[in-house]
This record gives structure tokens, sequence and C-alpha cells, in this order.
């Protein structure tokens, strides 16, 4: 009797820790990324402002688009423009909202933001309000010197 109450606390526990495992705000879900091969000089003027953290730029590739941010931290990212909610949608798509430090889902239609859902997401990607519950998907990032490739 003994055994089968400790064989049951183990399986709960291992069940326990296997669904725990499983948070949902690290994994890309079914955004769609496409071809990016994206080279530039940040010791050209157009990019000379990238240098600095907080600062990012938008590119053409991918399916929406290319999101480059140079982070507070120093870090480099590169992301699909698509949000992590209804990625397919034409209004979801990402943008940098430098007031609040984060990025927003929408578009805008002449010089006004108009939102698509209320998904807003941290400088690393990371869902920080619903209903996006994973992570923009990321393309790679290499910095060599003053060289940045962003490619997949």
């Amino acid at each position: 009797m003994i055994k089968k109450i400790i064989h049951i606390v183990c399986i709960l526990f291992l069940l326990g820790n296997i669904s725990s495992c499983d948070d949902s705000r690290s994994v890309t879900q079914s955004i769609p990324t496409g071809p990016v091969n994206i080279v530039f000089d940040l010791n050209l003027s157009s990019y000379m402002y990238l240098s600095n953290p907080g600062e990012f730029a938008y590119f053409d590739g991918g399916i929406k688009g290319v999101l480059v941010i140079h982070d507070y931290d120093d870090n480099w990212y590169a992301f699909e423009r698509s949000c992590a909610f209804e990625p397919s949608k034409t209004c979801s798509k990402i943008w940098a909202d430098t007031m609040n430090l984060q990025f927003v889902c929408g578009e805008y239609i002449g010089a006004n933001f108009s939102k698509c859902c209320d998904s807003k997401y941290n400088f690393q990607g990371f869902p920080t309000n619903a209903p996006a519950a994973g992570r923009l998907a990321q393309y790679k990032i290499q910095k060599d010197a003053n060289i940045v490739q962003i490619y997949n």
C-alpha cells in the first residue's frame, strides 16, 4: 500500500514538473517568417544612430518587415514584425513605442496609430500584455565590429 502511494505521488510530481516546463511565453507560436539577409555598416551616417543603446530601425524583409533594436542592455535583437497574436491579420504589425519602451501591435492610418490588439512586448520580444502568449519571431543577428548582419 505504501509503495502504491509513493508511486502515485512520484507520478503526480513528475507530471506537475513536466507541465510547469511549458512556459508559453517563451515559445513563438506559428508566426510566419520569410527570407532575411540584411547587412549594414554602423559607420554609415544612415545607421550611425543604431550604435546608441535604445535605438531601433525597420528594414524590408521577412513577411511584414524586420525590426532591429539595440537594446539598453547593449544586446542586439531582430524580430519579424508580425504580432504573435493573429499574425496573418493585415493590421497585425509590430511598432516600437519609445515613450513606453515597448513594442505594440497595430497599423498607422495616415499619422494616427490604430491598435490591432492589446498585445505589448518588451524589447527582448516577450509579451507583457495579452492576448499574445508567445514571443515575437526572432531572426539571427551578428555584430562584428561595425558590421551588423541579420539572417535566417
